[in-house]
């Protein structure tokens, strides 16, 4: 096996391994691109790589902006005097 697959290979698999553990905590591994273009053989899967790692850049996007909506509303609720009890209305 030519030694550049034999790299692009380790590459696919820790970019792989990063995707499947996403909800988990990984330790950051290095990353040290292979030397020349990707083989011809590898670039499916690569692009398959690619759509995830977009994927889940979109839904990180999104969650993100959900979050900083949340903790604005969260910012514009006021703060009361604590020994008088507070209710929100979060119906109406």
């Amino acid at each position: 096996m030519p030694d550049n697959l034999t790299s692009w290979l380790a590459v696919l698999d820790q970019f792989e391994r990063a995707l499947d553990a996403a909800d988990e905590t990984m330790d950051p591994e290095s990353f040290d691109p292979p030397s020349g273009p990707i083989p011809d053989e590898l670039r499916t899967r690569a692009e398959a790589v690619l759509a995830r790692q977009q994927l889940m850049i979109s839904g990180l996007t999104a969650s993100r902006a959900h979050v900083a909506r949340e903790v604005a509303a969260l910012r514009r609720v006021p703060s009361g005097r604590q020994d008088v009890p507070a209710y929100l209305d979060v119906e109406g």
